[in-house]
């Protein structure tokens, strides 16, 4: 081939490049953008299943065209889930019919490392959705960090996990947004009642049996006292819908939190929202809502009144004794609960929505500007 013909074809293939971009960049402009949401099969409720179906149903709302991404062609999306939420299309990762162009988003969860690696020569902006500590670090390789797999742009929930990747991974080395995870508004506290009855919850079933029978041998005047595993009352108990699971922990007076790896915490929020007093064991990395920073936005002291916490594990069933005394004499101080209520209200899913909005919105935002600077460049 002479050396003519040659350039003609790279010109060629330029000018072809350069329409592609064009007309991704018209896609953009028009709101054919596709967001696609990894979303990891789970057999029981999590809160980081429900956080990704909320981000599709806001970018949903926002008029996108919104895809889940699946492992399975036979998935099944969550029953404890909303259905307006999981109201989306589900494709399977294999899906032969899946395009993706320059103006589309796909969002990867924490777990995801292995598709954070198949998916890293993919033309879309490709985010990872940062929610536990636990599972970031499980899903890398030692002296690998997301920008090994082409990822610049993270979503977390907590100034405290962007502070963990700042000072392991590197400050100001990827592009961290941060919003605060809304509370559903029917975990608000009703007029009915509360009963003895105590929620407990955690990861180590053996820990919570082992909390149950110190407890009941330290108290035996309170044998009568129940422990409700916020469960279904069916044979095999299966896990509730998140409103029903709500419904019944507006019921009790008190619950119990064990989870030492949990990088957020939405059950004491939970509680909170719902006048539940929660007695909970202090994970490894403080809950952003337990923080009040300074004017440098730096962690300056605990907060105060947002229910019962400690480091140690068998002070815990000694906290609810005390708890439960109270509430039967009727001497809670109504500071607790105002504070717990005022915690509570930061994390509401209006102001979650707002966040979110504002963010997927910088994002095409975003991409829009790379894609004018492309065309207007000849790249």
């Amino acid at each position: 081939m002479s050396e003519e013909l040659i350039n003609n074809e790279v010109q060629k293939s330029e000018s072809e490049k350069i329409e592609k971009v064009k007309v991704s960049l018209e896609k953009i402009k028009s709101k054919q953008s596709k967001f696609l949401f990894c979303i990891p099969e789970s057999h029981s409720p999590a809160a980081s299943i429900y956080e990704i179906y909320f981000h599709a149903t806001v970018v949903k709302n926002m008029g996108y065209d919104v895809i889940a991404l699946v492992e399975k062609a036979e998935y099944v999306p969550p029953v404890w889930i909303e259905k307006e939420l999981t109201a989306i299309k589900h494709l399977p990762l294999s899906d032969p019919k899946l395009t993706v162009g320059p103006e589309d988003v796909m969002v990867i969860p924490d777990v995801y490392s292995n598709i954070m690696e198949q998916t890293k020569n993919l033309p879309c902006l490709r985010v990872g959705l940062l929610q536990s500590i636990d599972y970031m670090i499980n899903g890398l390789i030692p002296s690998y960090d997301w920008k090994r797999f082409g990822i610049n742009d993270i979503i977390t929930t907590s100034k405290s996990i962007q502070d963990f990747i700042e000072t392991f991974y590197g400050k100001n080395k990827f592009s961290i947004r941060v919003y605060n995870v809304g509370i559903p508004e029917y975990f608000e506290k009703d007029t009915k009642p509360q009963k003895p009855i105590i929620s407990i919850v955690g990861r180590n079933p053996n820990e919570i049996s082992k909390f149950a029978k110190l407890f009941y041998n330290k108290f035996p005047q309170y044998n009568w006292i129940t422990f409700d595993s916020m469960l279904t009352k069916s044979k095999p108990p299966v896990p509730l819908r998140r409103v029903d699971f709500a419904k019944r922990l507006k019921e009790n007076c008190a619950a119990v939190w064990v989870d030492r790896i949990s990088s957020f915490g939405t059950f004491p929020l939970e509680c909170m929202k719902s006048s539940v007093i929660p007695i909970c064991l202090k994970p490894d990395i403080m809950p952003e809502y337990l923080i009040e920073r300074d004017e440098t936005g730096k962690p300056a002291k605990v907060v105060d009144g947002c229910g019962v916490w400690t480091d140690n594990f068998y002070d815990l069933p000694m906290l609810l004794g005390e708890v439960i005394t109270k509430f039967l004499d009727d001497s809670i101080n109504d500071k607790l609960y105002n504070s717990m209520n005022k915690i509570a209200s930061k994390y509401n899913q209006e102001n979650a929505k707002k966040q979110l909005t504002d963010i997927y919105g910088d994002f095409i935002l975003q991409r829009t500007l790379l894609l004018e600077s492309a065309v207007n460049n000849n790249i």
